[in-house]
């Protein structure tokens, strides 16, 4: 791979992890308790957090260890496998934390379309992941990332 893309790789992943970083952390903390609901699609999301996360490491060279880029591809791919079911019971109303909009449910099938496109893409991103082609991961990388900020532009408090 050329310099320059592997600058422009590290450069997006970063850029990833950052919005990751600061669009999953809630403001709440742990003030508010969560209801079981909103427990269980933080918790699925979150597993998608810390694998991205540990991708960009590997991407800008901070971590190392042989094989694990596609391990963390399959848990983020297999955690977007399980997001859409996680939002499919409307939880508006209910007491406790949450940090989903109304909206999912108002518009249901814009979201349940961008789900199941997260999870086409963090599939690609997986196999891609496998393969060690870095011509092919990054590609599948900053595809499967925008879907995330895409998502919680629209429909996460």
């Amino acid at each position: 791979m050329k310099m320059t893309s592997k600058r422009a790789l590290v450069a997006a992943a970063t850029a990833a992890v950052v919005f990751a970083a600061s669009s999953m952390s809630s403001a709440h903390g742990d003030e508010e308790k969560r209801f079981a609901e909103s427990q269980y699609r933080h918790d699925v999301m979150e597993l998608a957090k810390y694998s991205l996360s540990n991708i960009v490491q590997h991407l800008q060279g901070k971590a190392s260890q042989e094989g694990d880029v596609a391990k963390l591809a399959e848990v983020m791919a297999l955690s977007a496998e399980m997001s859409k079911a996680a939002f499919e019971k409307d939880t508006r109303g209910m007491e406790g934390h949450t940090e989903a909009k109304d909206g999912i449910w108002d518009n249901w099938d814009d979201f349940a379309d961008r789900m199941d496109k997260y999870a086409a893409d963090t599939r690609a991103l997986a196999d891609a992941a496998k393969s060690g082609d870095m011509s092919q991961i990054g590609p599948a990388f900053k595809k499967a990332t925008s879907n995330c900020k895409s998502c919680h532009d629209e429909y996460r408090k």
